[in-house]
């Protein structure tokens, strides 16, 4: 885990309070002209959220999490439609990408694919781009094409690190 600085987390504390305070603020205004009451809630949910997405206050992940809560209480929509839009299909396809693109980093698959495309293919770019498409295609045949572009990422990063090496003086 990487390391904050004291103003990085100064501003994750003034974010952590400033959210759930712009809620507050945005609930107790009298409705907004041109807006339903429905939308002035929504709006309330959106800055929290918007101030922990930029403070980094709390994760992410967790800050996208406050509808699934705040949705069903404040009578905006339903859990069963709220809670239905985070178990998309395609979420679960994205997912799965970037789990296994992470299982390759994590193993370190990817410096060998990346190595082994430069020893077949060689240096020159052209040839490189047709591993990479080699590569992709191959991958391809088995899982998505999304899962596999997710998963050459790394492999091209890893390479990217490995000419860059061999060019420094």
């Amino acid at each position: 885990m990487e390391r904050l600085t004291i103003s990085q987390r100064a501003l994750q504390k003034i974010g952590l309070g400033s959210g759930p305070l712009a809620f507050l603020v945005i609930m107790l205004l009298p409705t907004l002209s041109g807006l339903e009451p429905v939308g002035q809630r929504m709006l309330a949910v959106a800055a929290w959220m918007a101030l922990w997405w930029l403070t980094e206050a709390i994760p992410i992940a967790v800050t996208a999490l406050l509808p699934l809560v705040l949705y069903p209480v404040l009578q905006i929509a339903s859990s069963k439609s709220t809670a239905s839009t985070y178990g998309d299909h395609l979420i679960f396809l994205f997912m799965g990408g970037f789990f296994i693109a992470i299982a390759i980093e994590h193993v370190n698959l990817h410096r060998r694919i990346a190595l082994n495309i430069i020893r077949i293919m060689g240096t020159s770019p052209s040839r490189l781009i047709l591993g990479f498409m080699i590569g992709t295609a191959f991958l391809s045949m088995w899982i998505s094409n999304t899962a596999s572009t997710m998963m050459m990422l790394p492999i091209a990063m890893a390479l990217t690190k490995r000419l860059t090496e061999n060019l420094e003086p």
